[in-house]
């Protein structure tokens, strides 16, 4: 989550792009859960979100909005950053 945290904040630390060199992640979710393979994760992330209602894993799962192209993952994967 960490990886998708800083992604979404780049175009917010535009002012310190001259002291950032480059931005690598290691196992973030850039894509989301929406496609997994494994029904054993998908059925983890159903119970978490009928549990704790969490606004992060509905984005991951992008059930955030109903058009795949208003979703949150989906915004921040078009996102520009001017410095990258």
């Amino acid at each position: 989550m960490g990886g998708l945290i800083i992604r979404a904040s780049l175009p917010h630390l535009e002012e310190y792009a001259d002291k950032m060199h480059s931005y690598f992640s290691l196992s973030t979710p850039h894509l989301g859960y929406m496609y997994t393979s494994s029904k054993i994760i998908e059925a983890g992330i159903w119970i978490l979100q009928k549990w704790r209602k969490s606004q992060c894993l509905t984005q991951l799962s992008m059930n955030d909005s109903k058009n795949v192209e208003d979703t949150f993952l989906y915004k921040l994967s078009v996102s520009k950053v001017k410095y990258i």
